[in-house]
């Protein structure tokens, strides 16, 4: 009888024990949980500023891009005019034509 009641109280203790190392491991994991739900808050908020910054740089590309374009079209506009003035610069007819001497 002796030794069934020193293995109850010995279960009792070990069951206790487990308790104990449950409720502890439990506590970890509540805190785990909640660090990473304010890093994930962190993560959230450094996301939509990335994003926020990213549909500016686009807008600020496409308006560059426009504008290199428009540039590109007037630099080949006043090619054709320098083109233009040199060949009639090289023409004898013309030159004569308002050379009065």
């Amino acid at each position: 009888m002796r030794k069934k009641r020193k293995r109850m109280e010995s279960n009792r203790e070990s069951a206790r024990r487990s308790r104990i190392r449950k409720q502890i491991q439990l506590d970890e994991l509540a805190c785990q949980v909640s660090e990473l739900k304010k890093e994930k808050t962190k993560l959230d908020y450094a996301l939509c500023e990335t994003r926020q910054c990213c549909l500016i740089v686009e807008t600020e590309n496409s308006v560059l891009r426009t504008r290199a374009l428009e540039l590109a079209n007037r630099l080949e506009a006043l090619k054709l005019i320098l083109m233009q003035m040199d060949s009639v610069a090289a023409d004898p007819f013309y030159m004569n034509q308002y050379n009065y001497c």
